[in-house]
């Protein structure tokens, strides 16, 4: 029988021997083992950080954050009137933030934060302990620098790769940046709810002050957000009693580290704990931003503009502007019942209302077109009509600028920036009627008339065209002042016929016009077009003695941190001599004292002022351009479909009560001023009548003239008007046949006999929308000898000479 090895026995018997196993080698083998898995792990946990430590954001990464911050618009006063942003964020410095809430967010957020190296060990070891007690999560460990890693870097999903790569990069944070540098990162970086970022937006949104200011109560609230922003949030009634609990909890930490008393703790808990938000930036001067906008945007691009955290500080007055657009809604609401009553004309509701005769519809329009649209619009708002009341909205424009810099105070684009983008005050080209005549009577000074220079008012054709006055009546001889004063147009239309339109082209040319201006007569009344702002900064030439400057918005710009990256430096041309521009000034003072603009007066302003009106064919568009020396305003109001507004809608009782407001409060703060006259210009006293120089006449005034070009000088015609009368409209209908047609610039077909040779026909200008703003009543051409024909500065230049040769 086999023994086997080893056996228990009974009794008396001995026990058998025992055999011994050497296990030492199993056990370095297990040893061996062990310390190869653990080196394996190891191994693979360096190989695995490794990897991960190459896919963290680099150094030029970490060195160089900018979180998104809110770029600010201000007006001319630091008054913030616009924000610009994708995270609502206001960047400040550390020290900008008071000490209370840079410890309530360390006492419940971090409280080893000057202590650990990105990582808290200690704190991660005491919350995996407390989740273990708790069986579930109830305690993070997350440092404020592993935070910030993860709100600048990391979404926010919850696996152990995003984990190791935020702790990582904190680590790579605190080697980079010191303690209080991350924590003015943090304090700026943090949502806080509400759709705002960090401590200064939390601050200005739920408390309305800075962070600076923030009380006790009002900080530990602020960091109480941080753990559930939208829960925490204080402007919201129902998170209250919330509020107030987490609030006790963040003043308990801070009292256990000894960062307040506990009789400050309490003093802040018996704190009503409700939030006073400011309210949300009113829309101002919408047209006026959204220009700041694509300025900025074109020039520094669409991620600075609305990350960058710029400070934009602009030429605007708001409080000009608010003015004006209260002036402008009211009045333009008050002039559309003109072309309201115009549209009822036209489509006769009445007749399918039996109920409602015309004197309902005209005493109650506006409410009784939104009760029976459907007389007018279909089930899917198309118009019934072929006229509506969109297409006759009356629309207005509103720029106004400094003359001696260009900066614009007042831009109003349109009713409703909302329901229309497009910019009047800027882009919609328009004809300016009337107000086109300064720049006629500025080229013919420039030829050496005068502003005594006399016209004769009279009826005149040229081919199948007859200018017309706008009241059908004619005065006979009148100087250029009165002409301009009372806007006579057929006076115009022969200045601008003797010393050639080509020269007023030229001028307003140089004095920024850029679009169609044709080198036609009836250029005199406005068959032109022109932009608000070319119209209103030309303008402004005159009132800055010939000097015009270059209309401008923004006056500089800065950093987050101060930085001045931008500053406007204000740029100006000689665009007219000054004596022109002052004797201009002086004659357009008379259309606002005595003349078309007189309304100016009659509505208040009182200051030293000049301009001009315009009111185009069918009264499609009205015009008021006016200055002082200081401050120049151009107002047009028109439909965008170039309708009628009305024959009552002028540009003295459309535009000049807008002009009116707006330049009362651009002055409110401006001392007054004098218009300026050269040195070159003398006052003399002449006569009313037809010889100025005839001081025997009883009847006299005074009247401004360059010392170089008086009525008693050797050319004794100047002043007198046969010089324009004889040589420019006495001409026969040989002459008018080679001319243009003066509204569209089409060239006639000559009517020469086959054996004659034709004559080279003049160039034929551009042509443009007709707008005579005379009515189309032929008139039979005078049929008189014409003359020759040579400018006064030509005649000047013979003279003087003549006299040189007759010296001794």
């Amino acid at each position: 029988m086999k023994q086997t090895p080893h056996h228990v026995s009974f009794g008396d018997k001995k026990p058998a021997e025992t055999k011994v196993i050497n296990i030492t080698p199993v056990i370095i083998f297990l040893l061996f083992l062990c310390g190869g898995v653990v080196a394996f792990v190891a191994g693979g946990i360096f190989s695995f950080i490794k990897g991960t430590y190459k896919t963290l954001p680099d150094t030029e990464a970490i060195s160089s954050i900018q979180p998104a911050a809110v770029t600010r618009v201000f007006d001319k006063d630091s008054v913030l009137i616009h924000e610009f942003s994708i995270e609502r964020r206001f960047w400040v410095p550390l020290d900008s933030i008071n000490d209370n809430m840079k410890n309530a967010v360390i006492a419940i957020e971090d409280q080893r934060f000057y202590k650990h190296w990105g990582i808290d060990l200690k704190r991660i070891g005491g919350a995996a302990i407390a989740n273990i007690i708790r069986h579930g999560y109830s305690q993070g460990a997350s440092t404020l620098t592993q935070q910030l890693a993860r709100n600048l870097f990391f979404s926010s999903e919850k696996t152990l790769m995003r984990k190791v790569r935020e702790m990582l990069t904190a680590v790579k944070l605190e080697r980079h940046y010191s303690k209080d540098e991350i924590l003015e990162l943090y304090l700026n970086q943090i949502y806080l709810g509400a759709g705002v970022y960090g401590v200064e937006a939390a601050a200005q949104k739920y408390f309305g002050k800075k962070a600076s200011t923030l009380s006790l109560s009002e900080a530990t609230i602020i960091a109480g957000t941080i753990q559930r922003p939208e829960a925490y949030r204080p402007d919201r009634e129902k998170n209250i009693e919330r509020i107030s609990l987490r609030r006790k909890l963040v003043l308990r930490a801070m009292t256990r580290l000894k960062f307040i008393t506990s009789q400050e703790a309490k003093d802040a808990q018996d704190e009503e704990a409700k939030s006073l938000p400011t309210q949300d930036i009113s829309a101002t001067a919408t047209y006026f931003v959204e220009t700041v906008r694509q300025y900025i945007e074109s020039k520094y691009g669409e991620t600075v503009l609305y990350t960058g955290g710029l400070n934009i500080y602009t030429t605007l007055d708001s409080k000009a502007q608010e003015e004006a657009e209260y002036a402008y809604k009211n009045h333009l609401d008050t002039l559309q019942a003109i072309p309201n009553r115009i549209f009822l004309a036209a489509n006769q509701p009445w007749q399918k209302t039996p109920d409602l005769n015309r004197a309902k519809w005209y005493a109650n329009f506006d409410s009784l077109y939104k009760a029976h649209d459907t007389l007018f619009f279909d089930e899917k708002g198309r118009s019934l009509l072929n006229d509506s009341l969109a297409l006759r909205k009356i629309q207005a424009s509103v720029i106004a600028l400094e003359t001696r810099t260009g900066a614009v105070r007042v831009m109003i684009g349109g009713r409703n920036f909302d329901n229309s983008k497009f910019n009047r005050a800027i882009q919609a080209v328009r004809q300016p009627g009337s107000s086109i005549k300064p720049f006629v009577y500025a080229a013919a000074l420039i030829e050496g008339y005068t502003l005594a220079t006399r016209v004769v008012d009279a009826p005149f054709s040229l081919g199948d065209w007859s200018p017309q006055n706008y009241e059908h009546s004619y005065a006979g001889s009148v100087t250029f002042r009165n002409a301009l004063k009372k806007s006579i147009n057929i006076p115009a239309v022969k200045v601008l016929l003797d010393i050639g339109a080509d020269k007023v082209v030229t001028l307003v040319r140089r004095m920024g016009f850029t679009h169609d201006m044709p080198e036609v007569p009836a250029l005199a009344l406005g068959a032109g077009e022109v932009t608000n702002i070319e119209m209103t900064s030309a303008y402004a030439a005159f009132a800055n003695r010939g000097m015009q400057a270059k209309p401008y918005y923004v006056e500089q710009i800065t950093t987050r941190n101060g930085r001045v990256i931008e500053r406007a430096e204000p740029v100006s041309i000689q665009v007219l001599d000054t004596p022109i521009a002052d004797l201009m000034a002086q004659m357009m003072r008379s259309v606002v004292d005595h003349g078309t603009a007189f309304q100016v007066r009659s509505m208040g302003f009182r200051r030293p002022a000049a301009g001009k009106t315009g009111t185009t064919n069918n009264n499609s568009d009205a015009w008021f351009v006016g200055f002082t020396p200081q401050i120049a305003c151009g107002v047009w109001l028109g439909i965008d479909e170039r309708r009628s507004m009305g024959s009552a809608i002028t540009g003295s009782h459309g535009a000049i009560p807008i002009w009116t407001t707006t330049m009362t409060s651009l002055h409110r703060n401006l001392p007054e001023e004098q218009f300026k006259l050269d040195s070159s210009i003398v006052s003399l006293q002449i006569s009313k009548g037809f010889n100025p120089t005839d001081s025997s006449i009883a009847e006299m005034y005074s009247e401004y003239f360059l010392k170089t070009n008086t009525p008693n000088d050797t050319n004794s015609s100047l002043g007198e008007p046969a010089t324009i009368t004889d040589s420019l409209v006495e001409l026969n209908n040989e002459v008018l046949e080679g001319m243009p047609n003066p509204i569209t610039g089409a060239l006639p077909q000559p009517k020469t006999p086959a054996s004659e040779t034709p004559k080279q026909p003049v160039a034929t200008p551009a042509k443009v929308e007709p707008a005579p703003i005379v009515s189309p009543v032929a008139k039979p051409a005078e049929k008189l000898k014409p003359a020759e024909k040579k400018s006064r500065s030509e005649m000047r230049r013979e003279e003087k000479a003549s006299n040189e040769r007759k010296k001794p």
